[in-house]
């Protein structure tokens, strides 16, 4: 029973994070790495670039650059009601799950409808935890050129609790693991033979990532939970996904800038059932494969769609002590919900500003909801802080959730 409620609040308390925060069990989500920097300024990146966008959204970024290679990084975070549910799960409904369902439903049945309502109250909320690791990738340029390539690799858990029926809890249990290998190219416009006859900057670029995705997953009745015999079930799959982007500079105003970019375009994944972990019981014992087939056709059926952003951005003029800076607004078609949301949705807002060599700032709105970050840089290393909101619901303010993420990595920036 232990290993269980380990596992369930593994899954249950852990969801979004590392650079696709918006992963839905109902669409097939982006391959994921986390670009804290584009997080803290409300989101807005496709024409403010970041050491990892060229990557993870706009691949025309690859050309604004030089070189630049990270070694190793690591990402973790928290958001959401973690505390009050880690508090519920350890002090109210793991030691009934002990004493047995049946035997409370059958000496205090009020006692059973209050549990239920509490997990159904607390599990409904959102709750989040994350961690990633940023695996070496470099870019560099060659004349007009650019060409970069990266490893990210990205949990992704998302647990709920909601009404199976009768007031009965059900606890849904969802665990997304990718590795994605992006491979970027890129190229200068305004340093090639058409660069004479362009009003202003524009660079183009394009980009493959080959993703490994897994999913674990758990779908159950608090009811239906087997002390000595629970098993969470494996599935993967692999895709393409393509993605290709534009950046102009200095549009019309010395400053202005404008980005556009495609991206998760491909078809959908194909999952396979890969195997299943004793968390109760030993792993000899049968796998449920009627659990199985449903959990495989409930992700063969998620939604795949191209996400589309666009975005502009003015770069503020230098002044003593602030050697960059600038305001973007982005609209991106990006779900972070498993409903339809409206088109404010969309809209991100942010800016950012480096104050001498070390400190950079940066803050924004994203779905009406305040974002910030902070990081402390030098040519080898990156200390980064963000929080940010995301809303998980149909509607603004309907399940809002905000998330503390931070990251260190190491290279040559």
């Amino acid at each position: 029973m232990t290993r269980l409620l380990l596992a369930a609040l593994t899954l249950a308390l852990a969801a979004p994070v590392f650079a696709q925060p918006h992963v839905t069990t109902k669409r097939e989500a982006p391959a994921g790495g986390t670009d804290l920097a584009s997080l803290a300024a409300g989101g807005a990146v496709a024409a403010m670039p970041t050491l990892d966008s060229p990557f993870l959204s706009n691949p025309a970024h690859i050309a604004t650059g030089g070189f630049s290679l990270n070694v190793l990084g690591v990402t973790a975070g928290a958001g959401g009601n973690v505390s009050e549910a880690l508090n519920f799960y350890t002090d109210e409904l793991s030691p009934a799950i002990e004493e047995g369902i049946e035997t409370i439903r059958e000496e205090d049945p009020d006692r059973l409808e209050a549990l239920y309502d509490e997990a159904l109250r607390v599990g409904s909320q959102p709750k989040t935890a994350d961690l990633g690791v940023l695996a070496p990738s470099v870019r560099a340029s060659f004349g007009p050129a650019a060409f970069g390539v990266g490893v990210y690799g990205q949990s992704v858990t998302r647990g709920r609790i909601r009404d199976g029926g009768a007031g009965i809890p059900y606890v849904d249990l969802y665990s997304q693991a990718d590795l994605a290998v992006p491979l970027v190219a890129g190229v200068d416009l305004a340093k090639t033979p058409l660069g004479a006859a362009l009003p202003f900057g524009l660079r183009a670029g394009a980009s493959a990532t080959v993703l490994q995705r897994r999913v674990t997953a758990k779908a159950a009745t608090v009811d239906a939970l087997d002390p000595d015999d629970e098993k969470l079930y494996v599935f993967r799959g692999d895709a393409v996904r393509l993605a290709a982007g534009l950046f102009a500079t200095d549009v019309a105003v010395r400053g202005l800038d404008v980005g556009a970019e495609v991206s998760n375009v491909g078809s959908g994944i194909d999952y396979a059932f890969d195997r299943s972990i004793a968390v109760s019981g030993t792993d000899e014992m049968a796998d449920d494969m009627t659990e199985v087939a449903a959990l495989e056709a409930r992700f063969d059926g998620r939604e795949t769609a191209p996400v589309v952003r666009v975005g502009v951005a003015y770069r503020l003029p230098e002044v003593p002590g602030l050697t960059a800076g600038g305001l973007a607004v982005d609209y991106t078609s990006a779900a972070t919900s498993d409903f339809d949301q409206s088109m404010q949705a969309g809209l991100r807002a942010g800016a950012h500003v480096r104050l001498g060599r070390f400190l950079e700032l940066r803050g924004g709105v994203s779905q009406g909801m305040p974002s910030a970050g902070a990081a402390l840089v030098t040519r080898v290393a990156r200390l980064e802080y963000a929080t940010y909101g995301v809303e998980d619901g149909r509607l603004l303010g309907q399940l809002r959730r905000r998330n503390h993420v931070v990251q260190v990595r190491f290279g040559l920036f």
